[in-house]
């Protein structure tokens, strides 16, 4: 029991939930916000049949051999009891209706359960799910679905170029209070796309620490990443089509085309952009120049997106569709590593935890990158669309470091026709909504209820795992 209290404590301390059961199928999500939680689960995994085992054998060393079978048979039976209790429809039917589930924060759900019964009730969660997922496809629920209606009303009057690009960790270190800086972190490239105060739009991720899939899935797809049947939605998908905004995009004859700086095996991304619509994907890792030079560490931002950009300058010379040009960066991703010798320090942060001098010098070079990436867009489009967002926080924040805004909070910018369009206090899943409104010209006000939007989310899952005659 104590084993598991450590093992909750961990998850509760850098994420402030418990753990889900899908959480031990992502062990590369964990090892996202925290390598060092990862080894402790290992350990744990591997401390308790060796403990068991060692206390068996010295509790029972000078027993006779029918009292040690008789011992192991009880164990074995209380187990087994335990284990079909926990998982009966009695037990999960009592505990759900006991349970103080709190949807808004599972910080405090976690306080009023207590760890084991909240991880239990999220197990019992995850199950139920996946089974409505198999069954909502065949059901009265999946007819109704009005996804296309209800998130991308109205026809498009004007097709534009667009680009949207995903920076992992991309984090301004001007809004944590403790840092104190000796030069002026922000790039001079990107000021004149940010605000009259030199500042970013704040927008409200799903996420925080990592689990960079669930910010992709939000901007893909315009429906909010409510973790229901997996912790990572990504990983529920069996590259079946789907509704996303990238396959609405496909439908109005654009041309889709991911661009992505980490392994084809991150976070099941190859059948998850397969299901989202996207008709080319390039995993750069894969990319000899790339692999060669990078060797499975994180990818310069300014290396991506002078890539991106040189491909983009072609296919914009060379057919007239309009394109959705999809850029993941994962250049900020932990420990926050720079090559110093063609990125030296150009601050040194006043702070106990190196890993901000690391991150502040990162920032200065991400936002050089970007003001010149933005600039090359729309010299090549002057009407483009243009949207940069973080997809959450790196897991840095705790006694010594306080951000100024809530832990979702990120920093993102949108760019039309040249100009930046504030967009601060939008969910990310909004903003492919605003995103379509642009190219509509018609700005609708979507009200969509909780029940509405879980609708929506069963519905899109289940076509990418379901087969479907439509």
């Amino acid at each position: 029991m104590i084993i598991l209290y450590i093992l909750f404590d961990g998850f509760y301390n850098y994420l402030n939930r418990s753990p889900f059961p899908s959480d031990f199928e992502n062990l590369a999500f964990i090892y996202e916000f925290s390598p060092v939680l990862v080894i402790e689960i290992l350990i744990l995994f591997l401390f308790i049949p060796i403990s068991i085992a060692i206390l068996f054998y010295f509790s029972n060393k000078n027993e006779q051999k029918i009292v040690i079978y008789k011992n192991v048979m009880v164990r074995l039976t209380i187990c087994l009891c335990l284990f079909f209790i926990l998982n009966s429809k009695v037990f999960n039917v009592a505990h759900e209706k006991l349970f103080n589930y709190i949807v808004w924060t599972p910080e405090l759900t976690i306080r009023l359960n207590g760890r084991f019964s909240s991880f239990l009730y999220y197990a019992h969660q995850e199950k139920k799910n996946r089974k409505k997922l198999l069954e909502i496809h065949s059901s009265s629920m999946y007819k109704n679905n009005h996804y296309y209606e209800s998130l991308y009303p109205n026809k498009v009057k004007r097709k534009k170029n667009i680009t949207m690009i995903v920076l992992e960790s991309f984090i301004d270190p001007r809004l944590i209070n403790e840092l104190k800086f000796d030069n002026h972190l922000l790039a001079n490239e990107l000021r004149p796309y940010l605000n009259s105060n030199g500042d970013f739009s704040h927008i409200i991720s799903p996420i925080y620490g990592g689990g960079t899939a669930q910010a992709e899935f939000e901007v893909l797809t315009g429906i909010k990443a409510l973790s229901r049947v997996n912790q990572i939605e990504f990983n529920v998908m069996k590259g079946l089509p789907m509704s996303s905004f990238v396959r609405h995009l496909n439908n109005n004859d654009y041309q889709t085309i991911a661009t992505i700086a980490p392994d084809s095996v991150f976070f099941n991304s190859k059948l998850a952009y397969q299901s989202l619509g996207f008709q080319q994907i390039e995993f750069l890792q894969n990319v000899t120049r790339f692999s060669l030079e990078y060797q499975k560490s994180p990818i310069f931002d300014g290396d991506l997106l002078n890539y991106n950009f040189e491909k983009m300058k072609q296919l914009y010379n060379k057919d007239e569709r309009p394109i959705f040009n999809y850029i993941l960066g994962m250049y900020g991703h932990l420990p926050f590593k720079r090559d110093q010798s063609k990125r030296p320090d150009v601050t040194h942060s006043q702070h106990s935890d190196d890993r901000l001098r690391r991150i502040s010098n990162q920032f200065h070079y991400r936002t050089k990158a970007l003001g010149l990436y933005i600039k090359q867009m729309i010299n090549l489009d002057e009407n483009a669309i243009i949207y940069i967002t973080s997809d959450h926080l790196p897991s840095i924040l705790g006694k010594n470091t306080n951000y100024k805004l809530n832990n979702k909070i990120n920093i993102a910018l949108l760019i039309h026709q040249g100009k930046t369009i504030d967009v601060s206090g939008k969910n990310l899943y909004e903003l492919p909504w605003l995103i379509w409104d642009l190219m509509t010209e018609v700005i609708e006000t979507r009200e969509l209820s909780e029940k509405q939007m879980e609708l929506l989310y069963f519905n899109a899952l289940s076509e990418s795992v379901v087969p479907t005659n439509r």
